[in-house]
């Protein structure tokens, strides 16, 4: 796999976590998370989202 292929992985899987977040911030929905000590955790999506993308939690 060259490095361009790479990158265009890497771009759509980023895309796709970030329509994923969206779409469950819309819903007010959770998603479960593992910490680094193997401890399953639910967050709200709208929390994880305005973190990781300093954007506003979507509406309809």
């Amino acid at each position: 796999m060259s490095d361009k292929d790479f990158d265009i992985l890497v771009k759509g899987l980023e895309k796709a976590e970030y329509n994923t977040l969206r779409m469950k911030s819309m819903r007010n929905e959770m998603i479960v998370r593992c910490d680094e000590n193997g401890n399953i955790t639910r967050i709200p999506a709208r929390e994880v989202f305005t973190q990781l993308y300093e954007e506003p939690a979507p509406t309809y």
